[in-house]
């Protein structure tokens, strides 16, 4: 989405501004965001609050973020202009969350977050702690829906009741036992998704890591995580990692800005180091079980697979990598499809990683490559 004309509506101390917005090629049923400079808009309608409205009149959902964007959702043909007004307010609107997110200490210090189409995780230091090799992003597949449902996947799993009737029934018989797992078991879609997505110790999803001559330097749980946007747009949050020696370095120190917005199938991710005494090659991408369909396009920084997941009859997991900063190559190693680029101390990586569901909107590798091309870093969205 591109910005075609900001234009003030009457000249009074507190005035409405109209914003014009065009599509530069995205498919309506997308719905991205518009994202604008939320301190110019509010200085131009003189007013700290405001709410929007679309060219029919309605209100639309706003937001602004931790970072002071603007940000709303637009609904417009590929090649539509639309106009939308911004109206001065005396208090803070509140809309339905679309995005959400948070860690579950009662869950080893998962992260996970979620918006209507696609949910995800990320490991935390009580998986670390533990010795598990959980490098990667995991997904949640989810039924498209308004409604967050990652509380009501993780609730029975980390309810102690559960498990103490699990232990109870396993007394009586083994059978029973599983039965009932299996009745709650977020690895089984009971209607609102499921993760049958295995990470193992891959990068999963689409984990960014420094490679040390030729080898990947896998990254482990994340050990500090902070939510910088709740919604109801966008989801932002920053995760930090315990210092680790990768060559002569002693103690480089990852950082993650991860953001996921209603409507995306793609997180946008930042990573940057310190600690880094000179350049190093980084990647990102995304692990290949098997010989299943992947599209590669280098001059476009793309990766695509789709995943065969755990289960006889699950569908794919369409995975996505797609990255901005100048990619040198995309490569097959140590079982991954990996794009490779070269960052110096105090660099930032900014890639956008996700996935799409075969059995929902996007439900074929020809779309899921229309939708990763159609994606503009350093754009209004």
């Amino acid at each position: 989405m591109i910005i075609m004309a900001v234009a003030m509506m009457c000249g009074c101390a507190r005035q409405e501004v109209r914003l014009t917005v065009s599509n530069a090629g995205v498919e309506e049923s997308w719905q991205p965001l518009a994202e604008f400079s939320a301190d110019s808009v509010l200085d131009l309608i003189g007013s700290p609050y405001c709410y929007v409205t679309d060219s029919k009149g309605e209100e639309v959902p706003v937001q602004i973020t931790y970072d002071r964007k603007l940000i709303f959702p637009v609904t417009l043909q590929p090649g539509e202009s639309g106009v939308y007004d911004v109206h001065p307010c005396d208090t803070l609107r509140t809309y339905p969350a679309l995005v959400s997110g948070r860690a579950y200490p009662e869950r080893a210090d998962d992260f996970a977050w979620e918006n209507q189409v696609n949910g995800y995780r990320a490991y935390g230091p009580a998986t670390q702690a533990k010795g598990e090799k959980a490098f990667g992003y995991d997904i949640f597949f989810k039924h498209k829906t308004d409604r967050n449902v990652l509380e009501d996947i993780y609730r029975p799993e980390t309810d102690p009741a559960t498990w103490r009737k699990v232990d109870s029934l396993r007394n009586i018989s083994p059978d029973l036992a599983e039965e009932f797992i299996a009745s709650f078991s977020y690895h089984i879609d009971h209607g609102l998704g499921m993760d049958c997505y295995a990470v193992g110790p891959t990068l999963g999803a689409g984990v960014a890591a420094l490679m040390d001559g030729d080898s990947i330097v896998y990254p482990w749980c994340y050990d500090k995580v902070e939510v910088l946007d709740e919604g109801p747009l966008r989801f932002t949050a920053r995760l930090d990692f315990a210092p680790v020696r990768i060559g002569g370095d002693s103690a480089v120190v990852e950082h993650r800005l991860i953001s996921l917005d209603a409507g995306s199938y793609l997180n946008d991710c930042r990573v940057w180091y310190d600690g880094l005494s000179g350049s190093r090659k980084i990647v990102a991408g995304v692990p290949r079980r098997d010989e299943s369909e992947a599209i590669i396009d280098s001059a476009a920084g793309i990766i695509a697979y789709a995943d065969p997941t755990q289960g006889p009859d699950n569908g794919k997991a369409m995975l996505g990598v797609i990255v901005a900063n100048p990619v040198e190559d995309i490569v097959e190693r140590d079982g991954h499809i990996l794009a490779v680029t070269t960052i110096e101390p105090g660099d930032t990586l900014s890639y956008r990683w996700g996935f799409a569901w075969d059995r929902e909107d996007i439900g074929t590798m020809t779309r899921w490559k229309d939708y990763l091309g159609s994606v503009k870093f350093g754009s209004v969205k």
